[in-house]
């Protein structure tokens, strides 16, 4: 009797065990479970720029902003800022304008201290000056790009998924901008393809949806530049063989200029 009972324990623990380690192996791990998010990562901005050769310096040259941009400050005014800045500071870069770009890299150091990241950002904040006066223009996009990246990197793994959203949002606001506006200047359908972002717009509203922070979702402004995305989407889901035409380009132009114009007020 002893005898039996051991092994209908025994049997039971055959089936029992590997069931546990079944439903076990199937849960996802902490570390996975904390970074489930509703946010949606973003593309690069690079992914516009694949297009056009590095030696159209004097298509780059002439959309360079004569002023920077500034807003009031706070978390999501900042972040946004600090997005329209660094993409003013990759074309600065391209488009060789020293003198801009020792001004928008400074603004991206005073922006990054105002979101907090600093210290995160020190490490890779060498002074370009050395490169500059030896004119090193891909080693200086280079560094722009890490500082970009490092500054998107830490606010999604400290999971400040609104100030990732709004950053984002300015890189791309002003990547359309400068970039249709470019085109715009020395018009070719094939080259309108490269602003053929529906995946990212689609996420990017998704995220601004995903934000619940009253002292955000409250503001007017929040609502208006949801809205303006919205229709900035609209834009660019109604290309044609993916090309724009001329009149599409003036309308992204005047939407992320309202934009921009909006996180202003």
């Amino acid at each position: 009797m002893k005898n039996r009972i051991c092994l209908i324990i025994a049997l039971i623990l055959l089936i029992w065990i590997p069931g546990c380690k079944n439903k076990q192996e199937t849960m996802p791990a902490k570390e996975t479970t904390k970074n489930i998010t509703p946010y949606t990562p973003l593309p690069s901005y690079k992914e516009v720029f694949r297009i056009f050769s590095s030696n159209e310096i004097k298509e780059y040259a002439s959309v360079i902003p004569n002023d920077l941009y500034k807003t009031g400050q706070d978390d999501m005014r900042n972040s946004f800022s600090l997005g329209i800045i660094s993409l003013d500071a990759i074309f600065a870069a391209k488009g060789h304008n020293k003198k801009r770009l020792n001004q928008f890299y400074s603004q991206m150091q005073t922006l990054t201290s105002l979101i907090g990241f600093e210290n995160e950002i020190t490490k890779i904040s060498p002074d370009l000056k050395p490169l500059l006066n030896k004119e090193q223009w891909s080693d200086i996009e280079s560094i722009l790009d890490s500082y970009i990246k490092k500054i998107e990197d830490t606010l999604w793994e400290k999971e400040n998924f609104e100030g990732y959203t709004f950053y984002k949002l300015g890189i791309w606001i002003e990547t359309l901008n400068r970039v249709s506006t470019m085109v715009k200047q020395n018009y070719s359908a094939d080259k309108t393809k490269t602003l053929a972002q529906k995946d990212t717009f689609s996420s990017l509203i998704t995220n601004l949806n995903n934000i619940k922070s009253e002292t955000i979702i409250n503001q007017a402004e929040f609502q208006e530049t949801v809205g303006l995305v919205k229709q900035l989407k609209a834009i660019i889901d109604a290309n044609y063989e993916n090309t724009y035409t001329s009149e599409q380009l003036d309308q992204i132009i005047s939407l992320t200029n309202q934009i921009k114009e909006t996180f202003k007020k």
